[in-house]
């Protein structure tokens, strides 16, 4: 019985993978794929927590999303090859490093402007 809990264990710990940022390149490669949108969920949270936490410390939003708003990763991988579109030089510079929080974010703010 030890030897069989032993032997699961190994292979959890063995099967995990670990996963950093994509470059903007990466991502941008891979955008049609479903690969990455765990991770655009991810920022997506993040990037609403900080925008929370920003309103309730500061009172400043960083956006202002609809509450009812449903967001699917078509919609956020939309937002985010615009951003990159629309500043292609910047992105294209900077390809090789991880700015696809940044193009997120950036777009958040231009399709949820609180004025």
């Amino acid at each position: 019985m030890r030897v069989l809990i032993i032997s699961l264990v190994i292979s959890f710990f063995s099967t995990l993978v670990y996963s950093s940022q994509p470059t903007t390149k990466e991502f941008m490669a891979n955008i049609e794929s479903p690969k990455y949108d765990e991770y655009l969920y991810g920022l997506e949270s993040g990037l609403d927590w900080a925008n929370e936490l920003t309103y309730r410390e500061h009172k400043l939003e960083i956006f202002c999303k609809p509450n009812d708003l449903e967001v699917s990763a078509s919609l956020l991988k939309d937002f985010i090859k615009k951003e990159i579109a629309d500043n292609a030089s910047f992105y294209k510079k900077y390809e090789n490093e991880p700015l696809v929080g940044l193009a997120f974010r950036n777009s958040y703010i231009d399709n949820f402007s609180c004025q």
